[in-house]
């Protein structure tokens, strides 16, 4: 693949960096699995309105896989398996509501919008950073387009709203950092939105959750599903009794929105890695929330519920291993094994 001069014009050959590769590595296990989950949407959702933000999610994904087609092409590495056909029933009933379809998409455009912005940061060359900017364009459309009908609809919560103080002011004693532990500091608009925001990603993950576990063939992924679901049980109380503790209102619950059909859309091994793609982002988004809460209690909550998901999905990804689930990301050369030296030698 060709690296570009700044007027756009074809300079010399410059190779993708190992980032480079993982993101576009990543896009494509993603992306894939994308078009599994907006194809069988499609197939079920009745509402007319909800269709083009479907469609739109689902044409971006796959205009994503032929682009990640051409870069490993050009760059002689394997096209990655990733998800086909065989990982999606489309016979199978209605698992979500219309308005379940909906959210999920606005909440995969926030996953994706962010970690098109974390590719961006590491790539290199200019054709991928090009990429990427275009990838988070499309998007915000769909970020956009999708917000916009779950407000028309009346079907969103609104985060809390605060009153505004008299005046600026500066912090006069570290006990603002103490909070319910040490006094009673009421929580700032900066932990409001993260409480908010990561307890409406619980929500959804519970009832993905719920709703894997009832179609799951794998009595081992139900059990593990059961497991995930006590986990963001445990979460979502935390999250909300942070909130309601200066009663402030929290975002309505996902739970009905799942019916009670036993027969999959979708394969197991989707089914996993979906699971540990949400745990992951979920633990990415604690991970912000641990660094600009200013209450020490705070801190320790986040920290707690993000070791908590960690566990999970150490014991998800070797279930995932267990079944020859998990396809191997791009390694580096193993220098050691190809000079011939045994690894004890290293040892």
């Amino acid at each position: 693949m060709n690296g570009l001069k700044k007027d756009g014009e074809i300079s010399h050959n410059v190779r993708l960096t190992a980032p480079e590769i993982a993101n576009i590595w990543t896009q494509f296990q993603n992306d894939s699995m994308a078009i599994c989950v907006f194809t069988y949407m499609l197939k079920i959702v009745e509402d007319v309105s909800i269709r083009p933000i479907l469609e739109l999610a689902l044409n971006l994904a796959k205009g994503h896989i032929v682009k990640a087609k051409e870069y490993f092409q050009a760059e002689k590495f394997p096209i990655p398996h990733g998800f086909t056909e065989e990982d999606v029933n489309l016979e199978a009933p209605r698992l979500f509501s219309d308005e379940f379809c909906v959210t999920y998409t606005y909440i995969a455009s926030i996953h994706g919008l962010a970690g098109y912005a974390a590719a961006l940061s590491c790539n290199m060359r200019r054709d991928i950073r090009d990429y990427f900017v275009q990838c988070q364009t499309e998007t915000m459309e769909l970020f956009n387009r999708s917000l916009d009908l779950l407000l028309e609809k009346g079907i969103v919560s609104r985060p809390p709203f605060i009153n505004p103080p008299n005046n600026y002011e500066f912090i006069e004693t570290t006990n603002f950092l103490q909070g319910i532990l040490g006094g009673e500091r009421t929580l700032n608009c900066i932990e409001i939105s993260n409480i908010y925001w990561d307890l409406k990603k619980a929500q959804l993950d519970k009832a993905l959750c719920v709703g894997f576990a009832q179609v799951a063939k794998s009595q081992e992924v139900k059990d593990f599903l059961w497991r995930g679901v006590r986990i963001a049980n445990k979460h979502i109380e935390t999250l909300e009794t942070l909130l309601s503790h200066d009663q402030l209102p929290y975002p309505k619950s996902e739970d009905s929105e799942v019916t009670n059909s036993t027969i999959s859309p979708f394969s197991d091994r989707l089914i996993m890695y979906h699971k540990l793609l949400i745990g992951s982002t979920q633990i990415g988004v604690y991970g912000t929330a641990f660094a600009t809460s200013q209450r020490y209690d705070l801190g320790l909550h986040f920290s707690r519920l993000m070791l908590e998901l960690a566990d999970l999905l150490k014991d998800g990804y070797k279930l995932m291993i267990k079944h020859k689930w998990a396809e191997q990301v791009p390694l580096t050369d193993d220098r050691k094994k190809l000079s011939g030296q045994r690894k004890d030698f290293f040892q």
